[in-house]
């Protein structure tokens, strides 16, 4: 987590204090909302395994009379359950939008006209999956284009200072993009990960035609 963390702060601040080149700042800026993300969901993850082990601390019996043995408790591992949870998300966008052949393929190979139907058939299945897990609305709820005054107490998670930035507040600029935010979460529904491993491994299967 310190790596990630030092090569957070080292890409942010390349891209707000160096001169990048224009062919960079756009690579640089998805890189800028890709690291926090990444690093907020190991948190999260360590955060839940965390309490998984707190959950399952052993309760003194305060009978006098021997008990019976209990029978083997069944542990589940919180971290493969939620790889789970993620590898199978990213199945629904493969079974819905074709998304990871559509990544995975060399689009460079492809005219435009092509490239453009495909991405139709991507846009139209992962529009599904995300109306069927995800609530999403826009985190500024003004429009875009608008000018804005930002306070110095203002909530950095909301809001990304982009361009020529001054060391003090007020900071008044122009919404380029409203954001978004998921007001409500769906975890995929599954078998359990322990009887049923590649759960955290297979995005797709094999397709096997039989003749």
């Amino acid at each position: 987590m310190p790596v990630l963390t030092l090569f957070t702060i080292a890409v942010l601040s390349t891209l707000f204090f160096g001169e990048v080149p224009l062919q960079f700042q756009q690579p640089l800026q998805m890189a800028a909302l890709a690291l926090p993300l990444l690093q907020l969901i190991l948190t999260l993850l360590k955060i839940g395994q965390q309490k998984s082990a707190s959950q399952a601390e052993p309760v003194e019996a305060t009978q006098e009379e021997e008990a019976p043995a209990p029978a083997a408790a069944i542990t589940h591992d919180s971290g493969a359950e939620c790889d789970a949870a993620v590898v199978q998300l990213m199945a629904r966008l493969q079974e819905k939008g074709r998304l990871i052949d559509f990544v995975m393929d060399d689009i460079s190979a492809y005219d435009n006209e092509s490239v453009g139907a495909a991405a139709r058939i991507v846009h139209q299945g992962c529009c599904e999956v995300v109306d069927d897990y995800f609530t999403i609305t826009p985190v500024h709820g003004g429009e875009e284009m608008e000018q804005i005054s930002l306070a110095q107490n203002y909530d950095s998670t909301r809001y990304r200072l982009i361009g020529r930035v001054p060391d003090q507040p007020p900071y008044n600029g122009q919404v380029l993009h409203r954001g978004w935010k998921t007001t409500t979460v769906k975890r995929p529904h599954m078998a359990d990960v322990a009887e049923v491993p590649s759960l955290k491994e297979i995005i797709a299967p094999a397709e096997v035609e039989i003749n």
